[in-house]
Order: C-alpha cells, then structure tokens, then sequence
C-alpha cells in the first residue's frame, strides 16, 4: 500500500450548485491549489429526500457529470462515491464506465455500492433485497472485463462471449467498494482495489480496517492490496483553525487511511469557493498537498 496521502473533492452536481458554469468554476479553483481528483455520486430520483432535498431538487448524472468535468483538464484523476449499481444493466453500466476511461485517458475510481433508497429502487422496477447480488454481479463483471476480456463465461445472468466488448476496461480503472456495512467490508475484500466507507470516526474505522483484514484473510487475499479510504463531510468556515485539515485527518492518516474525499457541505456558491481556498491553505500546511 502506498504511503502516499490523497485528496479529492466531491464535485458539485446537486440543487443550485448544479449548473455548468459554477461545476467548472468549483473544479478550476480547486485544481489550481492542487487538487487532482474529483468524486461524483449517484441518485435518479430525488423525491423522497424530504430531510434532505426538495422534491424536484437538480441531481446530475455522475457518468456524463465526469466527462463534463474532465473536458477542460488533462491531469486529474476521476471518481464515483458512488454508483449505485444496481439501479442499472451491469453490462450497459460497464460500457459506459470503460467508454469514459477511453475517452478521457484518466485513472478513474469506480466506487461502487449496493444503494439504500428504496423508492428510487421502486421507481425503477428493482427488487429492493436484490441489491447485494446484482452488486456482487457487477463487481463480477468488472473483473472479468479487466482480467479476461477474451474468455467466454458467465456472471449471473450475463453471458460473455469473449469478444464485442469495445472499448476495453483501461487498466488504471479501479474498483472501489462504499458503505460502512459488513457486506460492504466482505465485498471489498473479494472484489475491490480500495474501501471507501462515509463519516466514520477514527475508532469505528480502526475497528473497520480490523474487520476489513479479517475478511481478506477469509478469502485468501493480501489485505495490503485494498486501499484504505474515507469519505468526510467539512464545513471549513472561516473561524476554523488553518490547521484544520491537518488535525482533521492526522488521526485517520495514523489508522492507515490514505484516500480521503471530502465534500464541502454549502448550499451557496461564493462560500464553496472560499471554502476551497481555505481547505488548499490548511493541506499545504499539512503538507497533504503541493
């Protein structure tokens, strides 16, 4: 595992952030400190958030949100926290997921998770207490296209050929597996390059890595060869220590984590810009980032 720190932003994409002039704004801003990787997530429907979002809130698309946001620089590095792959064909997913890679030429963090909105699963005809599987599916699917892309088999209800599958899965794709469960921990284990779990505290993610470990050891992997990540949401107000980032993720940098997303949590445009300045100033003291 590397001993390299990395830092990537969650990219605008929803309610009044969600337009294309503030998307390139954010992105620019935080690229020009030093940022290099930026995260998109997932939603189709946004009904039914009321505790977090109007009924008609904007929500875009992570797929073509990427390409957008990969358009105008050639030196980043690209992430869904995450798919919700159950909510789609896992072998028109794929294809859009290697089409990206070709195009963009960019290492891409396939973040991958089983969901928990059950009526964006209703809305779409998915049997709820399916997700786990046409996870595992996908993550299947993932590794057969990566590692054995001319082999004919089969992956649930997926039968491959072993040709027609244009563009090949670039290889700097990875696979990450979200959520904090232990399926999730189980999944990442058997599947995936990295885990990403969301806002846990430094103990919970220590006695996550712990079970983590277990888990690759079940299954006979190097536990080593699973990146360790955390997605935390931060509110760097202007009162914040200028050590703030570096207080914030020391503990968790200690614990093994080495991939950190941070999503700044504002609703108001001008402030994530500040925002962006302030995090640049506290992880250059840090010295998280260049």
């Amino acid at each position: 595992m590397s001993d390299t720190v990395r830092l990537g932003l969650q990219a605008p994409q929803a309610g009044p952030n969600a337009v294309a002039g503030f998307v390139k704004d954010f992105v620019h801003r935080a690229h020009a400190g030093g940022f290099t990787k930026f995260w998109v997530g997932d939603h189709i429907l946004m009904g039914g958030f009321s505790h977090r979002a109007k009924e008609h809130e904007m929500f875009l698309e992570p797929l073509v949100l990427l390409a957008y946001i990969a358009g105008g620089l050639d030196d980043i590095e690209l992430g869904t926290s995450i798919l919700v792959v159950p909510y789609r064909n896992a072998f028109s997913l794929m294809k859009g997921v290697a089409t990206l890679a070709h195009l963009t030429q960019q290492p891409l963090s396939v973040g991958v998770g089983a969901g928990w909105a059950k009526h964006e699963f209703d809305a779409l005809g998915v049997p709820f207490r399916a997700r786990g599987r046409l996870t595992d599916e996908f993550c299947e699917l993932f590794a057969k296209l990566r590692y054995t892309p001319d082999e004919a088999w089969r992956v649930g209800p997926y039968e491959y050929s072993g040709s027609g599958f244009e563009p090949r899965l670039d290889a700097r794709a990875k696979i990450w597996v979200g959520g904090n469960s232990p399926a999730a921990r189980r999944r990442a284990a058997r599947w995936g390059d990295g885990w990403q779990p969301t806002g846990l505290t430094v103990d919970t993610m220590r006695e996550g890595i712990a079970e983590l470990q277990a888990c690759c050891r079940e299954v006979g992997r190097d536990s080593s060869e699973v990146e360790l990540g955390l997605r935390l949401r931060i509110r760097p107000t202007p009162e914040v220590s200028p050590h703030y980032i570096g207080d914030l993720l020391g503990p968790y940098i200690d614990a093994g984590v080495r991939d950190f997303l941070l999503e700044i949590n504002t609703r108001e445009q001008q402030r994530a810009l500040e925002s962006i300045d302030r995090i640049v100033e506290s992880a250059k003291l840090a010295r998280l980032i260049d």
